[in-house]
Order: C-alpha cells, then sequence, then structure tokens
C-alpha cells in the first residue's frame, strides 16, 4: 500500500516520507507533489534526498528481474 507522510516542524519545515512505492516510483511520485505545490503559489525547496532501504530493495528486485529476462 503506498503511503505518503508529511511532518511540519515548528519552524515550517516540512518532512516527507514516501512508503509502498518500488524502486523510482517516489521521486516521480515526489515531483508530482511539488508541482500541486507550486500551482497552488507554494514555493518548494528541496535541501535534502534520503533514499531509504525500501528504494534499495525495490530496486534490487528490478535488477534482478531484468537479468532472468536477458538470460
Amino acid at each position: 500500500m503506498r503511503e505518503i507522510h508529511v511532518e511540519i516542524d515548528e519552524s515550517g519545515r516540512v518532512r516527507i516520507l514516501y512508503q509502498g512505492f518500488g524502486g523510482g516510483a517516489c521521486f516521480e511520485e515526489a515531483q508530482r507533489l511539488y508541482a500541486l505545490l507550486k500551482a497552488q503559489g507554494l514555493e518548494v525547496t528541496i535541501e535534502q534526498v534520503v533514499p531509504t532501504q525500501e528504494y534499495y530493495q525495490q530496486a534490487q528486485q528490478v535488477k534482478q528481474r531484468e537479468v532472468l529476462r536477458i538470460e
């Protein structure tokens, strides 16, 4: 199940955690979210991107499937 968790601290900084997105799909969803925010007149500045363990596990699974198809 895909989920997006948004935390806003007292200073207004926003932390967004994407769960359930395979490989780079979280980055695509992030771009979509940023575009929606910009359409509402909000400026988004990305300070840091930290891929989760889930990102690497999904990416590895996709890579393994591609190798199996080639053989």
